[in-house]
């Protein structure tokens, strides 16, 4: 499957998954009507309630509502307006706005995944956008984008113009009238708030503009800190002297989610010509879990308590196809005057308290040219064919590499790390794995400690919670399922514990960003996010039967509390802490390469 190259770069990159189910209101207030099915009658809506394929909802003059899809698109109603589920399918959804107002934000899609939105008058195809949309019973329609891009089809072709455009953020477009042609517009002062003022059911006036308000005060103190930085010509000169082996060095010490004192470190270094490679350390002097998170839905530990010395990593490499300037003030340009693309890039996890005995997961895309992928734009692809293993179209799903790395004869442990790291592994059969240029099995001792398996498009995942409101913890399980050597009965599970967190451990909520009067970066020094890994045995009934997990409940009981992996006392699981630190010593670093790019 093709990865986007930009989340290689986040803090944090862990796959949507897409669930099979129906949409859900979430929020509702004042007149609003459910036609739960395409035959059914007209009746009050009521939270929670669930609409099914070819079901509806509408509102009053007074009305508004939240509907939840099951790929986590939102849809906004203002009053008086009508909406139909025309489709909902788990890799194709189609919903028909009748007549009013509605927003709409959706997700990044899975590839091949297909969400549309349209009117009497045109169809709007989008992936990971958010737009308003309004519709008129008599046909006409407006539209406006407020993040990504929406691409537009009028059902009938205009008399003048294209019947078809791509509109990106900050434009919008509405029907023709008199003969004109339709044509793209930037959208005015008003439209904007309008659109981006918050449309939650039950708010007031003011409360509507509250949060927009704070987006615009972030926003001129982000100027304010561009334009004092793009001066400070003197502390970018300090800071390059402080740079020695790495082109960029940041860290922090903090306390994790347990309790735990941690010290972060991040590096970005450059081990060759073509290639970028991000670390990010995580040292702690004891480790204990209590497992608290348990009674919340979250993962057993298994590992030993107040582990000594505990060390996590994340590793981070891309290569490209050119040699990358030496100083990275002027990447911004190279990139921007060059035609780049990368090689290859690998994401690999690790629990390192034991350098001879290395739990990892990695994941591995390499580049395919345009011409592979149905004339699209190219990229990175996870799939098979990173260990070679012929791809078609029941295996173009994502592969994760996993296991217990031990010293072997020839190869230590971390010699075979970083043969996974640059995509020096094989297919070797059943699931094992060999290293490239030879027939050494990568087994890490004995018995079959590495594995390679792809994920499963049968199983549901596991989630929790479902939704979270407005002031609830910043904290989310989720688990997939995965199908050892891509065929056969034997299962695993890749489960994760995911927490925003202050310096101090605690758990933070929206509330703390939204209602806080810090500027952005004051903010991101004073937080941080804490990803707890684990890799799961499958049990139960459905143990080998992912196509009999339905639903959110059955996929929680399939995921044994014991791990796949036996890891000694060092903990069983990857415990990181992501800091966005490094993020902005790059900007600082860069940042008047960018706005001289920018004018």
């Amino acid at each position: 499957m093709r990865t986007n190259i930009f989340l290689l770069f986040l803090l944090l990159a862990l796959p949507g998954i897409i669930l099979a189910g129906e949409a859900r209101i979430i929020s509702m207030s004042g007149e609003v009507e459910v036609r739960p099915t395409r035959e059914g009658q007209w009746i009050p809506a009521k939270a929670d309630m669930e609409i099914a394929e070819g079901g509806a909802l509408r509102t009053g003059a007074q009305g508004a509502a939240v509907l939840l899809m099951p790929n986590k698109t939102k849809v906004w109603f203002k009053g008086t307006s009508s909406l139909e589920i025309e489709q909902r399918q788990t890799m194709a959804s189609r919903l028909m706005l009748v007549f009013g107002k509605i927003k709409v934000r959706v997700p990044h899609l899975m590839r091949k995944e297909r969400f549309e939105v349209r009117t009497p008058a045109a169809v709007c195809a989008v992936r990971g956008t958010e737009f308003t949309l309004g519709a008129t019973e008599d046909g006409k329609m407006d539209m406006q984008v407020l993040f990504g891009e929406v691409k537009l089809r009028f059902m009938v072709p205009p008399q003048k113009g294209s019947a078809e455009f791509s509109i990106p953020q900050g434009q919008g477009l509405n029907s023709p009238e008199g003969g004109n042609a339709a044509k793209p517009v930037l959208l005015t002062a008003k439209l904007e708030r309008e659109a981006l003022e918050n449309w939650n059911p039950g708010l007031s006036a003011d409360e509507r503009q509250k949060d927009l308000q704070q987006k615009e005060t972030d926003r001129v103190q982000l100027k304010d800190f561009a334009r004092a930085t793009n001066n400070a010509e003197n502390s970018v000169k300090n800071f390059l002297n402080i740079v020695k082996e790495s082109d960029l060095e940041a860290g922090r010490t903090l306390s994790d989610v347990h309790g735990n004192v941690v010290r972060v470190e991040q590096r970005m270094i450059r081990p060759a010509a073509n290639e970028i490679q991000f670390f990010n350390l995580v040292k702690r002097p004891v480790y204990s879990n209590s497992g608290a998170s348990l009674a919340s839905g979250g993962f057993k530990y298994n590992g030993a308590q107040s582990v000594a010395d505990r060390l996590d990593y994340m590793q981070m490499t891309m290569a490209f196809n050119k040699d990358l300037p030496q100083r990275i003030e002027e990447w911004p340009g190279f990139f921007n005057s060059n035609s780049v693309d990368p090689s290859w890039a690998s994401f690999v996890m690790a629990n390192r308290t034991n350098a001879g005995e290395i739990f990892f997961i990695a994941q591995n895309s390499k580049y395919v040219p345009p011409s592979v992928i149905n004339n699209n734009s190219g990229g990175l692809i996870n799939n098979p064919s990173i260990i070679g293993v012929a791809v078609n179209s029941g295996n173009d799903r994502n592969v994760v590499i996993t296991g217990i790395l031990k010293n072997e004869s020839g190869v230590t442990a971390i010699e075979g790390l970083n043969k996974i790291s640059t995509l020096e592994v094989l297919d070797n059969g059943g699931g094992t794995l060999k290293y490239t240029g030879g027939s050494v099995a990568v087994n890490g001792g004995a018995g079959t400690n590495v594995v390679w398996a792809l994920k499963t498009d049968k199983a549901n995942s596991y989630s929790y919670p479902k939704d979270n409101p407005d002031n609830a913890p910043l904290a989310h399980y989720q688990a997939d399922m995965y199908q050892v050597g891509g065929t056969g009965t034997t299962y695993l599970w890749l489960a994760s514990e995911d927490y925003v967190i202050g310096n101090g451990g605690e758990i933070r909520t929206a509330g703390d960003f939204t209602n806080s009067s810090s500027d952005p970066f004051t903010l991101l020094k004073n937080n941080a996010v804490e990803s707890v890994m684990y890799v799961k045995q499958s049990q139960g009934i459905n143990a080998s039967n992912p196509a009999a997990i339905t639903n959110n409940t059955l996929a929680k009981n399939a995921i044994s509390d014991n791990d796949y992996f036996a890891y000694g006392g060092a903990g069983t699981n990857i415990d990181l802490v992501f800091i966005p630190d490094l993020m902005v010593a790059a900007v600082q670093r860069m940042l008047p390469a960018l706005t001289n790019l920018g004018n």
